[in-house]
């Protein structure tokens, strides 16, 4: 059974207005447990409108999005049947505090979640909203950022007064305090040098080789082809299609969706032009390509 399943939604912002916009027309895919999602698209293609069905910060206009045991719609035909099929009563609709423990949400600009006077208290309140006690609250806490790399000498300072990388890990530590199953994070890496990029990008590999479902949105095509298991093309504020990242890297179809391709399948469309004979279709590391060209070259 999938952990996430997007069950023919869509979403229109200002839907009385004449000028509506449609940000999704009819998605459906699943996700299941453990996936490391790359959901990627061009600007508008309704990446950030759809990961904000997964705990109730935007409901589809229409179809419904369902998460573990929780159902997330705004379409009240929908909400109907549901009630009617599935015996489920009006409050486990809208029971988005308990879903909100389960899907914790990163966003592009961490400084919008941070907002208590020190970085300790900021990453206990997840906890201590979910109800625990101000001992366990902050034991989870210091845990938390101690994953993230943020030492104890940085607890009882202010969130503000920390670097854009820092930010970023102290908003992690204060979702994973809570434990949530399925991680969300909205452009992780943007903004960061590439040793900020670096240390977030293995924070989060860390966080999902210990069972945590991880869904980023980036445009860091780089980023996919390192990390990610599956990618979700949207365009169009439709869902394209579900691929590997070798799939997608190595179909001819990538300026389609106004992705970039990353350097190293670049530089294997370059060996391919210049006459480079091997069979290199497959190969998706760079120490597969070294070995590929020794073989070609004797060496």
């Amino acid at each position: 059974m999938s952990l996430i399943s997007f069950n023919n939604i869509s979403f229109i912002y200002n839907k009385k207005d004449p000028n509506h916009y449609d940000a999704l027309k009819e998605v459906t895919f699943s996700i299941e447990k453990g996936d490391f999602i790359a959901l990627v698209g061009h600007t508008g293609s309704g990446k950030s409108t759809l990961v904000q069905t997964l705990n109730g910060l935007l409901l589809p206009t229409s179809g419904y999005t369902k998460v573990l045991d929780y159902y997330v719609t705004g379409d009240k035909e929908i909400i109907k049947r549901l009630k009617k099929e599935k015996n489920i009563k009006k409050r486990e609709l809208k029971r988005f505090s308990h879903l909100r423990k389960e899907v914790g949400m990163v966003f592009q600009f961490p400084e919008y979640q941070l907002f208590s006077d020190t970085i300790i208290k900021d990453v206990m309140f997840g906890p201590l909203n979910f109800g625990l006690s101000e001992e366990e609250a902050k034991k989870r806490a210091i845990e938390a950022l101690d994953e993230v790399g943020i030492d104890y000498t940085y607890y009882e300072k202010s969130p503000f007064e920390i670097s854009g990388g820092e930010k970023r890990r102290v908003a992690i530590a204060g979702i994973i305090a809570s434990s949530p199953s399925i991680l969300v994070l909205d452009e992780p890496t943007v903004g960061l040098d590439p040793n900020g990029k670096k240390e977030i990008l293995s924070l989060i590999k860390k966080i999902h080789e210990k069972g945590t479902t991880i869904i980023i949105v980036t445009h860091d095509m780089d980023v996919v082809m390192e990390y990610a298991s599956k990618v979700v093309v949207l365009k169009d504020s439709r869902f394209i299609k579900m691929v590997t990242p070798s799939e997608l890297f190595n179909s001819k179809d990538l300026s389609n969706f106004s992705l970039e391709i990353p350097s190293f399948y670049k530089f294997k469309r370059y060996l391919a032009d210049f006459g480079f004979n091997k069979d290199i279709t497959n190969i998706n590391t760079i120490d597969e390509l070294v070995d590929k060209i020794g073989e070609k070259y004797g060496k």
